[in-house]
């Protein structure tokens, strides 16, 4: 295998001048780097990454930290932000830590071992447990990815989780909706509640009031533990009711909990949307698939994981002079077949 000593000898310069060329230096006429650079080629050297991270102290890594993977959109940020980072000159570890404190924890401090230079987390914890991870054991530039977090601490990059709830219940409300119900992941999270609150007051700016019984907190997935979750929510809206006091509209957090409510809706021969209309969240590409068709609201996912890849990178370089930013993404509301002007009386 070709070394520093090889491509110089070949090049006709020093392994200092090798060096700068790779470290794309000012400081090398262009003749010089030419000929460096044919040297690499003819040689095919690749240069050791442990050893020019131990003397450049820097890894060139990124650690991303995410619940899970299987949900399209975490698979989404974690190709976006690879991409980002590659394009910028850095490799990227994938940690899950599947909603589990202590393997959070774990992951940060493994990635830490690992020498990287910084980490994009969408957490498991909220803004108190957040903080208090921030000073017991992250040493490294870190942003917060879909999380909502004001804080002089460390950057944040997020959807406008307020604003989407007042668009999905603006879009009930405007096709004649008042029987409204919603279904809500853990309400541990910051930005779920910001959701929820959104919604709320997007319908009380109507004067409606959604009724607690109409409110279902439940998991992201599709299926827990051998059942759809979108059915166990759907269950809830539906059991020992009247189809007169069935809600007309409801706003799933989570496309896949939409997609489960859809599917029990249509078990039970609701007809969907006639007489009940859902709203998704996230905008998978699943959910133009399914018929019908799911209205959602999409977060600006490539352009959020791209903002927090420069953000970490600002950091990186900055240091000390670093000012953490928090950015807030607007959503969009993507009208498809799943919603429909309201045909029962409220």
């Amino acid at each position: 295998m070709a070394t520093q000593k090889d491509v110089a000898k070949l090049a006709g310069v020093s392994v200092s001048t090798v060096s700068r060329v790779m470290n794309e230096s000012r400081l090398v006429d262009q003749e010089t780097k030419k000929n460096v650079e044919i040297a690499i080629k003819k040689l095919n050297y690749k240069p050791n990454l442990v050893a020019y991270g131990l003397r450049a102290k820097s890894s060139r890594l990124i650690g991303i930290i995410l619940p899970e993977l299987v949900h399209q959109a975490y698979a989404m940020i974690a190709q976006y932000i690879e991409a980002r980072s590659s394009d910028k000159g850095y490799s990227a570890l994938i940690g899950i830590h599947r909603n589990e404190r202590e393997r959070e924890k774990w992951l940060i401090d493994e990635f830490q071992r690992r020498n990287v230079d910084g980490i994009i987390l969408q957490p498991v914890l909220d803004e108190q447990n957040v903080s208090t991870m921030l000073k017991e054991y992250a040493t490294v530039p870190m942003v917060l990815y879909g999380y909502s977090f004001s804080s002089n601490q460390m950057g944040t990059v997020c959807c406008d989780n307020y604003l989407a709830g007042m668009m999905a219940a603006e879009h009930f409300v405007n096709l004649g909706h008042r029987r409204i119900a919603c279904t809500v992941g853990p309400t541990n999270m910051e930005y779920l509640r910001e959701r929820l609150d959104g919604f709320r007051d997007g319908l009380a700016k109507h004067n409606i009031e959604i009724r607690q019984q109409d409110i279902c907190e439940c998991e992201f997935n599709y299926q827990v533990s051998g059942t759809v979750s979108g059915a166990n929510a759907a269950h809830q809206f539906l059991d020992g009711r009247e189809l007169a006091d069935i809600p007309t509209a409801i706003w799933a957090h989570n496309d896949f909990v939409a997609i489960g409510i859809i599917k029990e809706l249509q078990r039970r021969k609701i007809q969907v949307p006639e007489e009940v209309s859902v709203i998704g969240m996230d905008n998978m590409f699943l959910t133009d698939m399914i018929c019908p068709s799911l209205t959602t609201i999409g977060q600006p996912i490539e352009t959020m994981a791209t903002k927090a890849v420069d953000m970490l990178l600002k950091e990186i370089e900055l240091k000390d002079r670093y000012v953490p930013e928090n950015i807030r993404m607007e959503p969009e509301l993507v009208i498809r077949e799943s919603t429909f002007a309201c045909g029962r009386n409220p």
